[in-house]
């Protein structure tokens, strides 16, 4: 199949420049949109009552899992990523401002910001489900689309810098992460600074902060619709029915590497969901309540963002020189601590006061390698055709955790010594063991893979050419 890139005539290196600008455009507009959609679901459990918060977190979850695993590579194949994309980050637009909304139905508030038990309305319960729900639909296309966006261009600057394609998937990761982890960090910082009492922020309310949100989103999606243009491959488009791409995610199962590899996404969606529901309702809000309780976790979770998107970029090139393997141990110690750590404090959280600030640093730490390193393993794994069920998958276990969760947490209601939460606790301690063993299993499988390749005279899997 030939290249029916628009960029096809140019030379190499104009070529490659190009491909670049258009990674820009896409980082830089998903990063602004996606961080009002990561900021609610840090606030949800703090500032709606806890019922509500897990609530609406679950029904985004559901909605991202039910999207990734039947319906996304269908929506991609139907609309290419550039309108993919736009599509996507509209729905979450909309699930900002359906989240502020929420917030606003809510009637009675204590001194710090949480709404209280038992004064939410029927119509709060609504509109926060409902505006999950579509967020999970837009995080389903969105998170497809970025991989398979992600993984051509690798593919593409690979050939046309003539470097490996392990290479340029730990540069991507890197610069990718860095974006749009550091557009979260400025986001729930300024929510904090928005809505805080006097002398840490400009006591507004919060839902005035999301309405604000909502716009910044609004624009972000017009933009990116306006700058881009759309790379998708034609194969992408074409190859294959429609039960074909309904089924591309699925179709990926009898490949024994992907479910080794999804314990990283598995951990991740276990650990996001246990410390933005769990830990931060019951031990960091506690123990910073003289600070502003759920008003501080947007300065909690800047540092979280910030230092994800920090050691992000530097995951690129310790990855690119000692092996992505040690980047992959360092997170899931990362996650193994937080389990540890959370186990500890919840007797007495008031006692540890800002030490509990431990939890974004060892969240920023774990979620630096999910977003650059896990990803590019990944594009490593299974590129070209691949790629887009590749990605949805990422995402079907990740939000399958990230719901078991909530649902969980949903369950366990106010008691925070609920056996549910013994239940979350006991998964995540888990799956961050295991994830480094499972990765070098798969590691060593693509590698026998390989060999029996170019035995057989075949390309190998991370191969690209301007034909593919």
């Amino acid at each position: 199949m030939t290249d029916s890139s628009p960029y096809i005539n140019m030379d190499a290196s104009a070529e490659a420049k190009r491909y670049r600008s258009e990674f820009w455009i896409m980082a830089v507009a998903f990063g602004c949109n996606h961080a009002t959609v990561t900021t609610p679901l840090q606030f949800a459990t703090s500032v709606l009552t806890k019922q509500v918060g897990y609530a609406s977190n679950l029904s985004l979850y559901f909605g991202t899992f039910l999207c990734s695993l039947f319906f996304a590579n269908v929506m991609f194949a139907k609309l290419g990523s550039k309108n993919g994309l736009s599509l996507a980050m509209s729905l979450y637009t909309v699930y900002s401002g359906t989240f502020g909304l929420a917030i606003f139905l809510c009637p009675d508030k204590t001194a710090t910001g949480t709404c209280i038990e038992g004064s939410a309305t029927g119509a709060m319960w609504f509109v926060a489900i409902f505006g999950g729900t579509v967020g999970g639909i837009g995080a389903g296309l969105l998170w497809t689309c970025q991989g398979a966006f992600y993984s051509l261009v690798c593919e593409k600057i690979a050939v046309l810098e003539n470097r490996s394609k392990d290479e340029v998937t730990a540069e991507f990761g890197g610069t990718f992460g860095l974006i749009f982890l550091s557009f979260e960090a400025g986001v729930r910082a300024m929510t904090s600074v928005l809505t805080g009492p006097a002398g840490i922020g400009l006591g507004l309310q919060e839902w005035i902060a999301f309405a604000i949100w909502t716009l910044a989103a609004l624009i972000s999606t017009i933009g990116f619709h306006v700058s881009s243009t759309d790379l998708t491959p034609p194969e992408t488009q074409s190859g294959g029915g429609m039960t074909d791409k309904l089924m591309a995610a699925v179709s990926l199962w009898k490949d024994p590497k992907l479910w080794l590899l999804q314990v990283t996404n598995i951990t991740f969606g276990f650990a996001a969901a246990y410390n933005g529901g769990y830990v931060n309702s019951n031990i960091t809000s506690v123990a910073l309540k003289k600070q502003g309780g759920a008003t501080f976790l947007g300065y909690g979770g800047a540092v979280l963002s910030l230092l994800a998107a920090v050691l992000a970029k530097v995951a690129g090139p310790v990855a690119a020189k000692v092996g992505k393997g040690p980047v992959v141990a360092a997170g899931s110690v990362a996650f193994m601590l937080i389990a540890i750590l959370s186990y500890v404090m919840r007797s007495d959280p008031e006692a540890y006061g800002f030490s509990v600030l431990i939890f974004f640093v060892l969240m920023g730490m774990g979620r630096a390698v999910y977003e650059s390193t896990n990803k590019a393993i990944f594009a490593d794994f299974f590129p070209g055709p691949k790629a887009p069920g590749a990605f949805a998958n990422v995402f079907v276990f990740g939000t399958l955790a990230s719901v078991i969760t909530y649902g969980l947490g949903l369950a366990a209601g106010s008691d925070q010594d609920a056996p549910e939460y013994t239940v979350m606790f006991v998964c995540l301690l888990f799956f961050a063991a295991v994830t480094l063993p499972c990765y070098l299993v798969a590691g060593r499988m693509k590698k026998a893979e390989d060999e029996m390749a170019v035995l057989h005279g075949q390309p190998l899997r991370g191969e690209v050419s301007m034909q593919n």
